[in-house]
């Protein structure tokens, strides 16, 4: 039992991107408190801060960066490919498939316990089948509602994935120009979005995957981020000293918190990654930073897991069985925090990291001609 509770401290796996590792951090934060804030804020101001959901779009950007920092020039066969696809198998499915299987004895519960639920997901086995396989983004079905439904942005980062590789050849092949079509097709998006709403479409065109579709905010975000690691080396000049990182941060919060137009908060969001990117090459991490980067290691746990804390104790416990407002909730809040916290550290160290390992250790594609890195995959 000592062998279990005895846990490794998180440290983090490179010290080459620990402002971005710091950054998806708190950005997994504000998307735990985005999914909590309605039973906490009065409807104006929550509808009002429904910008915080343009946290994914951050998410997006720092994983089309990260990704791309491993495996630009280590994906050109079928076999590094498919060693490729093997690795990002390894690191998403298996939580989303046990959170999957959580949320739907949940909701099954709930069913059963006659308790009442404004998203009841379908217990088709063709639309459960359709979520566990990451293909719910492509292939809709049923009333849009999903078992666990963050993992709509896990949907959509296996489709980057799947084609990431092509899109990197491609660029490797056109050179540095690679990057003005990577900008065209992000341009496309906004232009798109735009063209569709007009320059004062809110957050809710944005977000909403009924008016835009999620696939297309991948597109922005993996090319902002690919482009960015391509073009890393020349942002030295540009390079932010830390507080002016940390407003920049602030900045953000302020306009996701009030309402501002979902152009201005991606704009800011995109020269926050830019200034972090330009200090992870460029410049040093301070001591506080360092102190919080290996955090960014539970992201992933702390997505996948928090909207189920929130339902059962927040939503069902707090708000419908207990009536609950005020000091009441802030408690439940609180603890509901405090569990997502643990169970994401628990699931990363115990569950995560030895599924990783076993499936990375499964031979089906054979060996890929694909160099190590220190650099978490």
């Amino acid at each position: 039992m000592r062998k279990w509770l005895k846990l490794k401290p998180l440290v983090a796996k490179s010290g080459e991107m620990q402002h971005l590792d710091a950054l998806r951090f708190l950005a997994s934060l504000g998307i735990v408190f985005h999914h909590s804030k309605e039973f906490m804020l009065s409807s104006a101001a929550n509808e009002r801060s429904d910008g915080l959901a343009l946290f994914v779009d951050m998410f997006f950007i720092i994983s089309g960066y990260v990704i791309s920092h491993v495996y630009f020039d280590h994906i050109d066969d079928i076999a590094s490919y498919g060693a490729f696809l093997k690795k990002r198998v390894a690191r998403l499915f298996p939580l989303h498939l046990l959170t999957l299987v959580v949320s739907a004895f949940l909701y099954a519960a709930f069913s059963a316990l006659q308790l009442p639920s404004r998203h009841t997901p379908s217990f088709s086995p063709l639309c459960i089948a359709d979520t566990a396989l990451l293909l719910h983004t492509v292939i809709e079905c049923g009333n849009h509602q999903y078992f666990n439904g963050v993992n709509w942005s896990i949907s959509v980062e296996m489709m980057m994935y799947i084609g990431f590789p092509i899109v990197i050849i491609l660029a490797r092949r056109a050179g540095q120009r690679g990057v003005l079509v990577i900008a065209a097709a992000c341009a496309a998006v906004i232009f798109g979005a735009v063209r569709r709403y007009g320059l004062d479409f809110g957050v809710h065109e944005w977000i909403d995957s009924d008016s835009f579709h999620p696939l297309l905010r991948g597109v922005f975000g993996f090319g902002v981020g690919v482009a960015l690691f391509r073009h890393r080396h020349l942002l030295a000049p540009i390079t932010p000293p830390f507080p002016v990182l940390a407003g920049g941060l602030l900045a953000i919060l302020a306009a996701m918190l009030t309402g501002q137009s979902p152009l201005l908060i991606l704009a800011l969001i995109v020269l926050l990654v830019t200034g972090a990117v330009a200090r992870d090459v460029h410049a040093t991490a301070t001591p506080s930073l360092m102190r919080i980067a290996p955090f960014g290691q539970l992201t992933y746990s702390i997505y996948m897991w928090h909207n189920l804390f929130i339902l059962v104790l927040i939503n069902i416990v707090g708000d419908k069985l207990m009536k609950g407002s005020g000091v009441t909730i802030a408690a439940l809040a609180l603890l509901c925090y405090s569990c997502i916290f643990a169970t994401s550290l628990l699931s990363f160290h115990l569950f995560e990291t030895p599924m990783r390992r076993a499936i990375d250790g499964i031979s089906i594609f054979g060996k890929a001609r694909m160099q190590k890195s220190s650099v978490a995959s």
